[in-house]
């Protein structure tokens, strides 16, 4: 693993997911994509489900509110993230596979998995190619994804975006706008530790022609790409 490689597993072990589920876990246009994405899954008794890039494990909670029969198996390279995760699901009463392997070389055989499942991985790599190729090669034949990817529309406006969402979902909620707005700032005031994101090497964005493209190559079965714009990612999903 090189230098810049150990790094960033540092960062996210020590800061980012940490704080992880305080911040970005708490945005109601984030849970949505994450409702949304999960929903694009006609999960069964017994599936064996892979969540690629598990993280602190928020969408294992919306999996099991739509099926607690399904099999879960998570990969992430952040321990701290695996920890969570593996919290959550035992509050639950749900025993779940976690295992600390880099996505592009995910270390299953082909055609082990029933769905799978990839959120806000690709934002932070490049090689979204290869990791793509991966996931479709250890789904089975028949079997369904959902993956996003980030908009090429990408840009400033995705903070303002966010901005306007929370303080808006608060105040609907029910919440004097002060308080809304003073939530708001707390939650932005910590978000400070995100700061190092900002030098990360410029990261791949996609067009909806990008991703039809790359998945010709990969699938022989349906796909679908939606845009979800107050995120500014897509949602990637089909079948095998």
């Amino acid at each position: 693993m090189g230098c810049a490689r150990k790094l960033m597993q540092a960062y996210f072990d020590l800061a980012y997911n940490r704080i992880y589920d305080v911040t970005t876990g708490k945005l109601n246009c984030y849970q949505e994509l994450q409702r949304r994405s999960v929903g694009k899954l006609e999960f069964q008794d017994d599936d064996r489900v892979l969540c690629v890039g598990v993280g602190t494990g928020n969408e294992i909670l919306h999996i099991l509110q739509t099926n607690r029969n399904v099999k879960i198996v998570g990969v992430d390279y952040s321990n701290t993230a695996l920890q969570k995760a593996h919290n959550k699901a035992a509050r639950l009463g749900k025993q779940i596979e976690l295992w600390n392997i880099d996505a592009r070389c995910l270390k299953f055989a082909a055609g082990t998995f029933d769905k799978v499942l990839c959120l806000h991985v690709m934002d932070f790599i490049e090689q979204g190619r290869e990791i793509s190729g991966e996931i479709v090669r250890v789904l089975k034949h028949g079997g369904q994804f959902a993956i996003t990817y980030p908009s090429d529309r990408e840009g400033l406006g995705l903070g303002i975006n966010l901005l306007k969402d929370s303080v808006c979902h608060n105040i609907n909620s029910g919440k004097h706008p002060f308080r809304a707005v003073l939530e708001l700032l707390a939650q932005m005031l910590v978000g400070i530790v995100y700061l190092p994101l900002l030098f990360r090497p410029k990261r791949k964005c996609y067009s909806r022609g990008d991703l039809e493209a790359l998945f010709s190559g990969l699938i022989t079965g349906s796909l679908h790409v939606e845009e979800y714009p107050v995120y500014q990612d897509f949602i990637v999903y089909g079948r095998k």
